[in-house]
């Protein structure tokens, strides 16, 4: 079948307005920062420009355990020992095999599994998972995708959002291209992220984009991934 770079639909207005899927199927997509760009299900992509509408935090504890000879034993999927169930707060479960085991609400600031130099594999990392996701809007785009900082990218989410309160702007304002820095240390690369501000939107933007915050299928992804409590997602 022939295809065109034109975006231009204009035959299928000829067609009676209907629904072709549900829309409770529509889901993310999710792009995480890699050394040399945002690898996402289909591409990997250098950099992506359009607006943060949001910004999550998620913390994350898989369930580990060895077995006779010292070798972890592989789950899939991987059960969960402790999430976050609301900021702050992580659900510790007794018994993570036990899908009916008891929980026991942890703050995640006085958890050991929370501090520097616990990571499983004997580095200076936290064995609990801490990553910043964020709702990205693309330019050109009408849904969302899902951008997953972490940890070495933490600070530069902070920064940005610091920024936008210090001039009372709404993350969604601002205009940004995020891109990712480089690193290597030894044969280990890996990429941080940066948020590079490219200007406020102009009030007719701003007026679309709130319009579309309200209404239509970027309002369900925008109120759910904005309502307490925090769900989370082992696979982010």
């Amino acid at each position: 079948m022939a295809t065109a770079e034109s975006t231009e639909l204009t035959v299928w207005k000829k067609l009676p307005v209907g629904v072709e899927f549900p829309e409770q199927d529509l889901r993310p997509e999710r792009y995480r920062t890699k050394a040399r760009g945002f690898e996402g299900p289909i591409d990997t992509v250098p950099t992506i420009t359009g607006v943060i509408l949001a910004v999550r935090a998620a913390r994350w504890l898989p369930f580990v355990e060895l077995d006779a000879t010292g070798k972890e034993i592989e789950r899939d999927p991987v059960p969960t020992q402790c999430q976050l169930v609301e900021p702050g707060t992580g659900a510790w479960r007794s018994a993570p095999l036990d899908p009916l085991s008891d929980i026991d609400l942890r703050s995640c600031a006085e958890c050991p599994m929370n501090k520097w130099g616990t990571a499983t594999n004997g580095g200076k990392g936290k064995a609990c998972r801490e990553k910043r996701l964020l709702l990205v809007l693309r330019d050109g785009e009408d849904l969302p995708v899902v951008v997953i900082a972490p940890p070495t990218s933490i600070l530069a989410v902070q920064q940005f959002e610091t920024r936008a309160a210090a001039r009372r702007k709404r993350l969604g304002q601002i205009h940004v291209k995020l891109s990712t820095v480089y690193q290597k240390q030894g044969q280990m690369e890996w990429g941080v992220l940066a948020i590079e501000e490219l200007g406020i939107l102009d009030d007719d933007a701003q007026a679309d984009l709130v319009q579309r915050l309200l209404h239509g299928p970027l309002h369900e992804f925008y109120t759910e991934w904005t309502r307490p409590p925090v769900q989370q997602d082992a696979t982010y």
